[in-house]
């Protein structure tokens, strides 16, 4: 679902976190009077998301995005023995599921607003999580790749809810 500023934005209303994304970015392109940049985003403005957002760079030619910045929690779902800054997709997504995510990245770009839904991947290793989130696209800066900040909430960890609750309890203790 794309949000735009004559949304309703009920369906938000039980994912705070994403809710609180969307007043932060529609009120600083606002404010801009344009899309936000990555240099524009000040993380004491987002304290609500630390933790649980990543910046990703596009790449539409091998739907293969690149992770900037990921945060803590959201690390823990991708479960990597090492940080998944600077990491592809496909270091920890299973082709179709690299190729879907891409696509939704691509969408929020080319709609130039946020895309808000929700998604179930799967791991390399056959293992599933899921999530919801919200894709905010990023203008670019001179020779940059394209970029989006995404927001995550409600994790799933292979098709239960419960025990994606418990891993995301576990790791709040590093934020």
């Amino acid at each position: 679902m794309f949000i735009s500023a004559q949304s309703d934005l009920s369906e938000l209303e039980q994912y705070p976190r994403l809710l609180k994304s969307w007043h932060w970015y529609s009120g600083l392109s606002e404010k801009l009077g344009h899309l936000p940049t990555r240099q524009d985003i000040n993380p004491a403005d987002i304290k609500f998301a630390l933790g649980y957002e990543m910046l990703v760079e596009n790449d539409r030619e091998n739907k293969n995005p690149r992770v900037r910045l990921v945060g803590i929690v959201a690390e823990e779902f991708m479960d990597l023995p090492v940080s998944g800054t600077g990491k592809t997709y496909d270091t920890f997504l299973d082709d179709q599921s690299r190729i879907n995510a891409c696509e939704q990245v691509t969408l929020a770009l080319d709609k130039g607003q946020p895309l808000f839904g929700t998604m179930t991947c799967t791991r390399k290793d056959g293992r599933s999580f899921g999530y919801a989130r919200i894709i905010c696209p990023l203008q670019k800066l001179n020779n940059e790749p394209e970029m989006v900040f995404i927001t995550f909430q409600s994790f799933i960890e292979n098709e239960g809810p419960q025990s994606g609750a418990q891993k995301e309890e576990a790791v709040k203790r590093w934020l």
